[in-house]
C-alpha cells in the first residue's frame, strides 16, 4: 500500500490524519470525529466512487444507523469547508450510489517550511501590514458582534491535548508549581485520581485505586493533598499526594476547593448524578459549604436559594477573603460572597451580560475559575444550541471574551495555572443513543446518530411508532418520529424553533401532541403522522409559570408542575388558573400519564431521596409506591396501567427497573455497572414487554490552552 502522507492539501484546506485534524484558511475546523473519518476515507480512495453502504460500515464499524447519519456527516463537512452539493468542487454526490472526492489534492510532509518572500521596503513592511489587519479586525469585530448578539469576538486560542483515554478523563487541577496536574478518568474501568506532567514527559502516578469512583480532584497550595470527592462513600475527602490513607473531611459534598492559604476547603453540598452537562447540578438545593482542613468548623456560607438557584462549584478569589459560585438557574448568575461578612456581590447576569440565545430557554453558565490576579474570571456557557464556549471576563459587568469555542464537545472541568498562563480543561462528548430492552434477552441499541442528546421516547397507541426528543450543534431541540423497527426517522415539523419535551398522544391515537416554543409564547400542537401536518390548538404565554407542561391525551388540559414547592396541578387547556392536585412539602414534579389520561405518576421529593408517587386525574388515591434508597424516576405505564417503567440511581450507577403498583413486585431491566453514563425516560411499547429508553455516556480528554 502506498505510503500515507503527513498531510493533505486542497485549496485552502488541510488534512492532518496524523493528528485527525482539519485546517481552513490555517485555522483548525470544529469537526465531529466522524466527520473527520469520512472525509479521509473519501480521499485515501478519490481514484473511485465510494458507496453509501461501504462509507457507513467503515465509519461507523457494523452499527446500524439510518442514511441520515451519514447524509448530515457530509452536509457538515460541506458546510465547515465550504463546499456546495449543487456545484461540487469538493465532495460530489453520485444519486443513488455515494460520493466521490474530486477536489486537486495536493500532499505534503509534515513540517515543510514556508516559501521565502523577499524582504519589502521598510515604510510598506509597517504600514501596509498595519492598515491591512485594522481593517480586517474592523470588519471582523462587526460581524461577530452582529451574529452572537454583543459578546466581544474571540481572541482565538489553539489547544492542545494531553490526555488520550479512549473513556473520559476530567477535572483537573494544577499543581502550585504549575509543572504537573491532577485529573480523574475511568481508563481502568472505575474513576480514580490520576498524576501527569504538563509537559507530558512522564505519565505520573496513579493517586487512588479503591475503586469508590473518585473525582473532582483539587491540588493543595503547599503541594501536600489532593481533595476529591467519592461517588460510592460521598462527601470530600483528602489523600496525600505522597501515598497513604485517604481521609474524609466531610460526609456529604462535591467539587472541593482549596483556599489560598491552605486552610479550609469549600465545596457545594450536592453530588452529581452523572458527568452530562446538565446532570452535574445535581437535585434540589445545593449551598456552598466551608471545612477546615482537619475536619472541624464545618459551616455552611450560603443559604439554598439565596441567591435563586442551585450553587454551582466554588472558586476562591486569590484574597483568600470571597468564593465566586454560579447559581445554576434559567438566568445563570456568577455571585461573589464575602466569606466572613456574608455580602454578596453580582458579577455576571444572562441576559444582562451574556445575550440570552435567540429560541433557547436559557444560557447555562459553570466552572468558574477566578485568574490569579483576582482580577477577572473564566467560565463556561451554552453559546447557542449545542453550541459551547469558554470566556474571560475582567471584572463586574464588564463584558465577557470568549477565548475558546467548539461546536458540540463540551468544555468543562476549568483550571486556572498559577501564572495565570495556562488553561487547562476537559472537551467531552455526550454519546446518547435509544436503547431497547425485551428481557430476558440483553440490552441492544435502537437508534444511533452523532447528535448530542437523544431521549424521551414514547410509542404511538398501537405501538407502531416511536417518537423521541434530538438536539443536535447548531439546532434546537426537535420531535423526531420513526417506525418501531428504527427506520424512517425524521422531524416531525422544519420549524426553527425548539420544541419541548411535553410529549403524549390522543386518546384515538391519531395525533401526536407536543409543545413548540417560540419567544414568549407556548403552542399545544397535533401533529398528523398520516398527513405529516401540525396544527395549533392552544396557545398560552410563556410566564404561565407551569413546569413540564404536557397535553392530556384528550386535549381538555394541561399537565404540569406549578407553585412553590413544586407540586402536581391541571390546567384548562382553553387557558385559567392551574388546579394543584398534590399538596407535598419537599416538593413533587415530572408528571407522566397513564395511557387512558386517567393516572398520573410523578417524582416525590423525600428527603435526599427521590420516590415514585400516583395520583388519580381528580386528585385522589394518592400512593407512595416506592420506599428505595437513591433516586426513582418515573415514566411511563404498561398497556394495562398496572406497571410503571422508572430509571433508579443506586450507588453511582443508573438503571431500568418496572414495578407492580398493586404488588410491589420489581424487576430490574438493565444492569449497568459504571459511573459517569446513565439511563433514562424508560418508553413501554404497548401490548409488549419491550421498553425503549435513552442510554448516554460522556467520552473526552483533557486539553491545554496557552493564555497571552
Amino acid at each position: 500500500m502506498e505510503a500515507q502522507p503527513e498531510r493533505y492539501h486542497f485549496d485552502t484546506v488541510e488534512v492532518q490524519p496524523a493528528a485527525f485534524a482539519v485546517l481552513r484558511d490555517g485555522r483548525p475546523v470544529d469537526l465531529e470525529p466522524k466527520a473527520v473519518r469520512v472525509l479521509l476515507y473519501l480521499i485515501e480512495r478519490r481514484d473511485r466512487a465510494v458507496s453509501k453502504e461501504e462509507l457507513m460500515e467503515a465509519v461507523w464499524a457494523g452499527t446500524a444507523v439510518s442514511d441520515n447519519a451519514l447524509t448530515r456527516i457530509v452536509a457538515q463537512l460541506r458546510r465547515e469547508l465550504g463546499d456546495d452539493a449543487r456545484q461540487s468542487r469538493y465532495i460530489q454526490t453520485l444519486p443513488t450510489t455515494g460520493y466521490r472526492f474530486i477536489a486537486d489534492l495536493k500532499m505534503a510532509p509534515a513540517q515543510e517550511p514556508p516559501p521565502s518572500l523577499p524582504p519589502a521596503p521598510r515604510s510598506r513592511r509597517i504600514i501596509l501590514p498595519v492598515a491591512a489587519m485594522a481593517i480586517l479586525v474592523l470588519a471582523v469585530s462587526g460581524w461577530l458582534v452582529l451574529r452572537r448578539g454583543g459578546v466581544n469576538p474571540p481572541d482565538t486560542l489553539r489547544s492542545m491535548q494531553l490526555t488520550t483515554s479512549p473513556g473520559l478523563d476530567i477535572g483537573a487541577s494544577f499543581s502550585p508549581d504549575g509543572k504537573s496536574f491532577v485529573f480523574s478518568s475511568n481508563r481502568s474501568g472505575g474513576f480514580e485520581i490520576y498524576a501527569w506532567q504538563v509537559s507530558g514527559a512522564g505519565h505520573g502516578a496513579t493517586l487512588t485505586n479503591d475503586g469508590k469512583q473518585n473525582i473532582d480532584p483539587a491540588w493543595s497550595p503547599d503541594g501536600k493533598w489532593i481533595a476529591y470527592h467519592s461517588v460510592a462513600q460521598h462527601g470530600i475527602w483528602v489523600i496525600p499526594t505522597t501515598g497513604g490513607s485517604p481521609r474524609q473531611l466531610a460526609q456529604f459534598g462535591s467539587s472541593p476547593a482549596w483556599s489560598p492559604d491552605g486552610r479550609q476547603i469549600a465545596f457545594r453540598a450536592a453530588e452529581p448524578l452523572s458527568f452530562a452537562w446538565f446532570d452535574t447540578g445535581g437535585t434540589g438545593a445545593s449551598s456552598i459549604w466551608t471545612v477546615a482542613m482537619d475536619g472541624s468548623q464545618l459551616r455552611q456560607v450560603t443559604k439554598p436559594y439565596t441567591p435563586r438557584g442551585q450553587h454551582g462549584s466554588p472558586s476562591w478569589r486569590p484574597d483568600g477573603k470571597a468564593l465566586g459560585f454560579i447559581a445554576l438557574s434559567p438566568e445563570s448568575e456568577i455571585w461573589s460572597l464575602e466569606v466572613d461578612s456574608g455580602k454578596l456581590e453580582l458579577l455576571t447576569k444572562v441576559g444582562r451580560d451574556i445575550p440570552r440565545q435567540p429560541g433557547t430557554w436559557f444560557t447555562r453558565l459553570w466552572d468558574l475559575k477566578f485568574s490569579p490576579t483576582g482580577k477577572g474570571f473564566y467560565f463556561s456557557a451554552m453559546r447557542g444550541p449545542g453550541e459551547y464556549a469558554i470566556y474571560f471576563q475582567q471584572g463586574p459587568g464588564a463584558r465577557p471574551v470568549e477565548r475558546y469555542s467548539t461546536r458540540s464537545d463540551v468544555p468543562s472541568g476549568l483550571a486556572v495555572s498559577p501564572d495565570g498562563k495556562q488553561l487547562l480543561f476537559t472537551r467531552f462528548t455526550n454519546i446518547s443513543q435509544l436503547w431497547t430492552v425485551t428481557p430476558p434477552s440483553v440490552p441492544k441499541p435502537l437508534f444511533q446518530e452523532s447528535v448530542l442528546r437523544t431521549y424521551l421516547p414514547g410509542f404511538s397507541p398501537d405501538g407502531k411508532q416511536l417518537t423521541f426528543m434530538v438536539e443536535t450543534a447548531g439546532r434546537n431541540r426537535d420531535l423526531w418520529i420513526m417506525n418501531t423497527g428504527g427506520s424512517g426517522a425524521g422531524p416531525v415539523s422544519k420549524d426553527p424553533g425548539p420544541k419541548e419535551a411535553g410529549v403524549s398522544w390522543n386518546l384515538q391515537g391519531t395525533g401526536l401532541l407536543y409543545n413548540y416554543v417560540d419567544g414568549s409564547r407556548i403552542e399545544f400542537r397535533r401533529y398528523d403522522p398520516m398527513r405529516k401536518t401540525s396544527q395549533v390548538l392552544y396557545d398560552w404565554p410563556s410566564s404561565a409559570g407551569l413546569f413540564h407542561p404536557v397535553l392530556m391525551p384528550d386535549e381538555k388540559e394541561v399537565l404540569s408542575a406549578c407553585s412553590t414547592p413544586m407540586n402536581i396541578c391541571l390546567s384548562p387547556a382553553m387557558g385559567g388558573p392551574p388546579r394543584q392536585i398534590t399538596f407535598e412539602r419537599e416538593g413533587a414534579a415530572y408528571p407522566n400519564i397513564s395511557r387512558d389520561g386517567q393516572w398520573i405518576t410523578f417524582e416525590l421529593r423525600r428527603g435526599e431521596t427521590s420516590q415514585i408517587a400516583l395520583i388519580n386525574r381528580a386528585g385522589g388515591h394518592l400512593q407512595l409506591v416506592t420506599d428505595d434508597p437513591g433516586l426513582n424516576w418515573p415514566f411511563s405505564f404498561s398497556s394495562d396501567n398496572r406497571r410503571i417503567a422508572y430509571a433508579s440511581y443506586r450507588d453511582g450507577v443508573w438503571n431500568i427497573w418496572w414495578i407492580d403498583r398493586f404488588t410491589r413486585e420489581r424487576r430490574q431491566l438493565t444492569h449497568y455497572t459504571t459511573y459517569g453514563s446513565f439511563v433514562r425516560s424508560p418508553a413501554w411499547r404497548p401490548a409488549t414487554e419491550e421498553i425503549v429508553y435513552e442510554h448516554s455516556q460522556v467520552k473526552g480528554n483533557v486539553y491545554l490552552l496557552d493564555i497571552p
